[in-house]
């Protein structure tokens, strides 16, 4: 690819305010910039696990959102797109003169500044984003990289690397990656998702399909071959086309066989019709695969060999709050997921079925959003069919109405899947009852699986040490 001419970002003698700085996005760059010589402060509403690692990087974060936060020196102010435009912080800030730019802006600043890899799609960014950046890493590339979930196995997410590319996700909520204009560009599958934003699918589609037609002409567009939107994304593009697929043997990279073994998923990988061997996955789910088949074409587009990059995958064991296995105690198997929507449910739940065969599997589900959950209703409901048990919390408030609000509420929901599936579900609405639910419930061999976009990951990491425990007193009472 021929070399772009490329704009500098200042980062010395900067000082960024983050207001939301610990959303995934908004912490991973915060850090970043950190990295890059910027004075970081920030503010956010509730306290997170990653309140700790902020601060031992000398951040100062502030648990409220007030207009006094600005340091005298504070010459930029850098928002959420979560953020309302009465927010004081924003509101102080457009007073005072203060520069401010949305998330998305900034991100497309410095893709301007380095050769973007931009991973887009409806699901799977966070797990491909992850992937490409492991495998850049381990083959010696050191790629910069925001991913908007923490990543065990590089040290969190986000890193400012000596090498060529930045790795980052480009979200389609509110037309935010129409602020990129990346070198590689990954598009893994498109559905129907933000539809409190976006008035129907022809109008998502049209998004990605100008988001395709942003990425430089000298560069590459990697497609999901088995979407059925691929089609129409691949005319609005202007650059190099690669595809990749399950079921269609004809493109660029697709696999031959698949098959799954007690600790991993196995398979072949073709490129250009040619089997190049044999190689593995840990994750599980088809959904992995395709996320796995989407960073080893991005990857292999910015210059890494396709079989050594296959190779260093089978190392990678995933990211926070993916299906990620917090612990086995009394050999219970506990895993915290982000999926909140129907498909991504589905295909959560699926997975851990072929991780877990013919286990019993309980079901925590914190609903993300009542505008979401009210569209999605019926969908959300069937979901639930392959569960023993489903515990669901009241629902996740985000950027919703008071009217959104009044329209639905978890018992909606609750009702619903007892009428179609059995009586399988129960409405919990306190976390600690949910927590003394599972722990009374539950006996070896069982497999708890806590999903949502909210906080309802810490539920799953207050059982393990709970279950443990009540195996460790049934031991001693034998």
């Amino acid at each position: 690819m021929a070399e772009a001419k490329l704009r500098t970002v200042q980062f010395n003698d900067q000082h960024w305010h983050f207001v939301g700085i610990l959303g995934t996005g908004m912490r991973a760059l915060a850090r970043y910039a950190c990295e890059r010589g910027a004075s970081i402060t920030g503010s956010d509403v509730q306290a997170s696990p990653s309140l700790k690692e902020l601060t031992s990087r000398g951040i100062k974060v502030h648990l409220d959102q007030k207009d006094s936060h600005f340091a005298p020196d504070t010459n930029r102010v850098v928002v959420s797109q979560a953020i309302e435009a009465e927010n004081p912080e924003l509101t102080e800030a457009h007073r005072m003169g203060i520069e401010v730019v949305k998330y998305p802006q900034l991100l497309g600043e410095l893709m301007d500044s380095q050769p973007g890899l931009a991973i887009a799609g409806s699901h799977g960014k966070s797990t491909t984003s992850s992937m490409t950046a492991f495998i850049m890493q381990k083959c010696g590339l050191d790629p910069s990289y925001l991913i908007g979930a923490d990543v065990p196995q590089l040290g969190g997410g986000s890193h400012c690397g000596n090498g060529k590319y930045l790795v980052a996700e480009a979200c389609e909520y509110k037309r935010s990656f129409l602020y990129l204009n990346p070198e590689i560009a990954v598009i893994t599958n498109v559905d129907r998702e933000h539809m409190d934003y976006y008035h129907d699918m022809e109008e998502l589609e049209e998004a990605f399909c100008e988001f395709a037609s942003q990425i430089k002409p000298d560069g590459v567009l990697v497609l999901n071959a088995d979407d059925p939107h691929s089609e129409v994304i691949e005319q609005a593009a202007r650059c190099r086309i690669v595809k990749f697929s399950i079921d269609n043997p004809d493109v660029d990279i697709s696999l031959k066989r698949v098959w799954r073994a007690k600790k991993r998923t196995n398979y072949n990988l073709v490129h250009n019709g040619k089997d190049l061997g044999r190689y593995a996955l840990k994750l599980y789910g088809n959904h992995n695969i395709y996320n796995a088949l989407a960073a080893l074409a991005a990857c292999h587009s910015a210059g890494v060999d396709l079989q050594k990059a296959a190779q260093v995958l089978s190392d990678f064991k995933g990211a926070a709050r993916r299906l990620q296995l917090l612990g086995e105690p009394w050999n219970v198997a506990v895993l915290s997921d982000y999926a909140h929507h129907p498909n991504e449910i589905k295909a959560s739940i699926s997975a851990t079925k072929q991780q877990f065969p013919n286990r019993r599997i309980f079901c925590i589900f914190q609903p993300h959003q009542y505008s979401r959950t009210k569209k999605m209703l019926g969908e959300l409901a069937q979901t639930f069919k392959d569960c023993w048990m489903a515990l669901i919390s009241d629902i996740y408030a985000a950027r919703d109405t008071e009217k959104d609000r009044a329209a639905v509420n978890s018992m909606d929901l609750v009702r619903l899947i007892n009428e179609d599936l059995g009586m399988k579900a129960h409405y919990v609405p306190d976390f600690e009852d949910i927590e003394d639910i599972i722990v009374r419930e539950v006996v070896p061999e069982d497999v708890v699986l806590v999903m949502g976009a909210g906080n309802i990951w810490q539920v799953a990491h207050n059982i393990v040490p709970q279950i443990q425990m009540k195996g460790a007193k049934q031991y001693h009472a034998a």
